[in-house]
């Protein structure tokens, strides 16, 4: 039925215009959901223009008079002199850099030769009267001895030039895959647009009819393909970067100071919270450093804090910092005081199964001092544009380092505050010992702390 309705000659570059239609609609809507995705913008220009290339193919095949066979021709060489700009765009996007001298000067002269296409006038550049074309029978199109052949060259060209470079690109050792379809799609247009110019010149070819249409059609789903391999590529980048930017900066900081993504972090975001704070402290640490050399130093001190991560994580808290001999943890929540509680005790089990398990002597064994205390903080980013840092202040930061540092003082392993106490559930399995209030530098007034002693605990 649709012969019936549409020129023979008009019927290819009708699914054409089809075809392209639906992709730029359904581009724009991905576009609406991903607007930083760039190479959805380019590729959604590719899509228009191609568009507009067969609606003015279309329109000149009708042959419905001498001035829409004039405007279809200007349309449709217009939008072919401005495909070579969407491959320099859209090149330039998937390598997520700006526009080098050459693509500048490629979008430049596109935009030239496209303006030419639609106020060029006389036989030169596109004119009256009508010549029938070289081998369609009974299709007449304007007279263009030099803009007509300077744009398929040009287009040619520049189309070459690209799909060179993405083969080049692709050959290299762990080339980008996601020029595969790119190359592809460009070689197949490339193949149809040679085809159909020497057709057009009266050379005998392999194919009867008009094929750039079909293969125009298979460059917009090879480009198509290309950005939804590069896509799935950059998702996988940006989950492997996110998986190690989590384990310098805690999930939960993430949540509050990246909402829009990593790229809308700033200095000086913040966010106040009530939380409790456990501060754990490794005693001995310079007489430790002194008989073990740096190399198993550091590994010792990774293995435990190995072990004090798999504590606070099965706790559902956030390790803040490791500060060289000290680990800084954050619990958030209604019973955070009950979970940082419970980690504190779990920490000092997993010290004496660590000091048994590589068999120390007693007079080497590793010992800590846990200090927790409750109260709100800031948390947020602090630093420059340059370097950044995520960070938890105030001063219930301070309390729970000036509690842990009481411990050593006192002669216990773990103290906290009168205010972790009032947010403890009234039965738990802690065994506590009030041991009065005492100053603390920081605080005005004096705090009232307890011991913490676990049934296992051997003190």
């Amino acid at each position: 039925m649709l012969p019936n309705l549409i020129p023979h000659y008009s019927v290819g570059p009708f699914i054409g215009l089809i075809a392209n239609g639906v992709m730029s609609i359904l581009c724009l809507v991905t576009l609406g959901l991903y607007r930083q995705y760039h190479p959805l913008r380019s590729l959604f220009l590719f899509y228009l223009l191609s568009a507009l290339l067969f609606l003015g193919w279309v329109i000149y095949g009708f042959q419905k008079s001498p001035l829409s066979i004039l405007w279809g021709y200007r349309i449709d060489l217009a939008a072919l002199a401005l495909l070579p700009a969407t491959w320099a765009w859209f090149t330039s996007s998937l390598d997520n850099m700006k526009q080098s001298r050459l693509s500048q000067a490629i979008i430049g002269i596109s935009l030239i030769l496209a303006l030419m296409a639609l106020a060029g006038q006389g036989s030169w550049f596109l004119g009256l009267p009508l010549v029938p074309h070289e081998v369609a029978t009974g299709i007449l199109r304007p007279q263009s001895k030099l803009l007509r052949p300077l744009i398929h060259f040009f287009t040619l060209a520049i189309g070459f030039f690209y799909c060179l470079t993405a083969a080049r690109k692709l050959l290299k050792r762990e080339g980008p895959s996601y020029l595969l379809p790119f190359v592809f799609g460009m070689i197949l247009w490339l193949l149809g647009g040679l085809h159909d110019i020497l057709r057009s010149s009266g050379l005998p070819m392999p194919f009867g009819n008009q094929i750039f249409w079909f293969t125009s059609f298979w460059l917009s789903i090879s480009l198509t393909l290309t950005v939804a391999v590069h896509f799935r590529a950059l998702e996988k980048t940006v989950r492997e970067t996110r998986d190690v930017f989590e384990k310098f900066v805690p999930p939960a900081y993430l949540r509050r100071i990246a909402i829009h993504g990593l790229g809308s972090i700033r200095p000086g975001q913040a966010d106040q919270q009530w939380v409790t704070v456990l501060c754990c402290d490794i005693r001995g640490f310079t007489a430790l450093s002194e008989r073990l050399s740096p190399a198993q130093l550091i590994t010792l001190v990774n293995q435990l804090y190995e072990e004090f991560a798999h504590v606070v994580n099965a706790k559902q808290g956030v390790i803040d910092k490791f500060l060289g001999d000290a680990v800084l943890c954050i619990f958030e929540g209604s019973d955070s005081a009950q979970r940082a509680v419970a980690c504190g005790v779990d920490m000092l089990t997993s010290v004496r199964t660590f000091n048994a398990a590589n068999q120390f002597s007693p007079d080497h064994v590793i010992q800590i001092g846990v200090g927790v205390h409750s109260g709100p903080v800031i948390l947020g980013t602090i630093g420059s544009t340059e370097r950044m840092d995520s960070t938890v202040l105030g001063l219930t930061v301070n309390l729970a380092k000036r509690i842990e540092e009481l411990t050593k003082s006192l002669g216990v392993v773990m103290l906290i505050s009168a205010e972790v106490v009032s947010h403890l559930p009234k039965v738990h399995p802690h065994r506590l010992r009030s041991l009065g209030e005492v100053s603390v530098k920081g605080s005005s007034v004096p705090l009232t702390v307890y011991e913490v002693r676990s049934n296992k605990s051997s003190d």
